[in-house]
């Protein structure tokens, strides 16, 4: 994996993490856990990410309200731009707002709702 992200930008990366964010990952999550909130989000991130393909080393922190969520790897910053951008977009469509701190070898992230009064209606995948 590290030959693919040196062979991208960092803006690069973040752009097809964003473009994942919108669309690919929500329908994955959806079918895989048939339904798209925050907890299906980050156990995305979790056990795919994480446990499953072993891209990055994954560990959260925080109450119901505000976490944090920090991915390590070794693999570059176009990697933590990807994760960044694609975290930030999914997030966004659930009405919270990421915080992203990119470096060569971790992704913080602390994600917390956006206070604006609207409530996020969670999307279930229909059976």
């Amino acid at each position: 994996m590290k030959l693919f992200w040196s062979h991208l930008t960092v803006d690069e990366a973040r752009e097809m993490g964003v473009q994942n964010g919108t669309s690919t990952v929500v329908e994955f999550i959806l079918y895989y856990f048939r339904k798209f909130d925050l907890e299906s989000l980050l156990k995305t991130f979790r056990v795919i990410g994480a446990e499953y393909s072993n891209a990055f080393v994954y560990s959260e922190s925080g109450d119901e309200r505000n976490r944090t969520i920090i991915l390590r790897h070794s693999i570059g910053r176009s990697a933590s731009a990807y994760h960044g951008a694609s975290l930030k977009a999914l997030s966004s469509r659930l009405g919270m707002e990421v915080e992203v701190e990119e470096s060569d070898d971790q992704l913080v992230c602390k994600i917390r709702p956006v206070d604006n009064g609207q409530k996020v209606a969670v999307k279930t995948r229909k059976s």
